[in-house]
C-alpha cells in the first residue's frame, strides 16, 4: 500500500485526507474545528491586479467599458440577429432590462442593422476589438 507522505504514518494521512475532503469537493469549509479553518484572504475576490496581457477587453478599454460590454452581451444574448434599434428596445423593455441600458440603446442609429453585440457596443461608444482579417 503506497503512502501519501513520508512525514506521517498511513493513519495520519487518512485523517488529513478526510478532514480536507469537504474543502476539495465542495469548495467550502470542511467539518473541522474552527481553529483549523483557513483565514480569509486580505483582498476581496477579483480585486488582485491582473497583468495587462491577461485583462479582458481591447487595448484602450477601461475596466468599466469591459464590464458594461459584458453586461450588454449577457442581456442581448437571446436576441435574434441581424436586428435594429426598434427590435432591441422592444426586446429590452419586454425583458425588464436595466434603465441605463435602455437609455443607452435609444442613442443607436434608427436606420442601421446590427449583426452582433460588438457592433451595438461600438455604436454606443464602447471601444471593442477590431476584426482581424
Amino acid at each position: 500500500m503506497p503512502r501519501d507522505s513520508a512525514k506521517h504514518g498511513p493513519h495520519a494521512d487518512e485523517e488529513l485526507k478526510r478532514e480536507t475532503e469537504g474543502m476539495i469537493r465542495g469548495g467550502g469549509p470542511a467539518h473541522a474545528e474552527e481553529w483549523r479553518q483557513p483565514e480569509p484572504a486580505d483582498t476581496p475576490r477579483g480585486s488582485a491586479q491582473m497583468p495587462p496581457e491577461r485583462r479582458g477587453g481591447a487595448p484602450g478599454m477601461t475596466a468599466r467599458e469591459v464590464e458594461w460590454r459584458s453586461e450588454i452581451a449577457q442581456v442581448l444574448a437571446p436576441l435574434q440577429y441581424p436586428t435594429d434599434r426598434g427590435r432591441i428596445l422592444t426586446f429590452l423593455e419586454r425583458n425588464h432590462a436595466p434603465d441605463n441600458m435602455i437609455v443607452a440603446m435609444t442613442g443607436l442609429p434608427k436606420d442601421r442593422q446590427f449583426h452582433n453585440v460588438g457592433e451595438i457596443a461600438r455604436a454606443i461608444g464602447i471601444h471593442t476589438e477590431q476584426r482581424r482579417i
